[in-house]
C-alpha cells in the first residue's frame, strides 16, 4: 500500500467513496477522535513552522490553508477538529490570525 501525507489521506476522504470504504477497515470509531487531535496539533505546529520534533523548518501554507478553509463540515475539517477538542474553532482561528501576524509578519 502506498504511504499518503495527513493532507492527501484527508483529500482522498474527500473524493473517493471506495478509498473511504477501505479507511473504514482499518479504522475505529475509537480512533477518530485521536486522530482530530493530532491532526489538530500537527496542522497547527507545521503552519507555523515548528516540526514534531521541535525543530524550525519553512511553515506551510497547505497546513494554513486547511486552518482557513471554509469547509466546516467535512469530518477532518480545522471546524470538526476543534469541536472534537472542545475548543470554539472561531476563538482558535481569531487566536492563530493573531499569532500569525503578530509573530510571522
Amino acid at each position: 500500500m502506498e504511504q499518503l501525507s495527513l493532507m492527501d489521506l484527508l483529500e482522498a476522504l474527500e473524493n473517493d467513496t471506495k478509498f473511504e470504504g477501505d479507511l473504514e477497515k482499518i479504522l475505529t470509531d475509537e480512533d477518530i477522535p485521536y486522530l482530530r487531535e493530532n491532526l489538530l496539533i500537527e496542522s497547527v505546529k507545521s503552519a507555523f513552522g515548528e516540526s514534531r520534533g521541535g525543530q524550525k523548518r519553512k511553515p506551510s501554507d497547505e497546513a494554513w490553508e486547511w486552518i482557513i478553509s471554509e469547509d466546516r463540515e467535512l469530518p477532518f475539517s480545522f471546524n470538526q477538529c476543534c469541536l472534537a477538542c472542545g475548543v470554539d474553532p472561531d476563538k482558535m482561528l481569531d487566536w492563530l490570525r493573531y499569532y500569525k501576524r503578530k509573530f510571522m509578519s
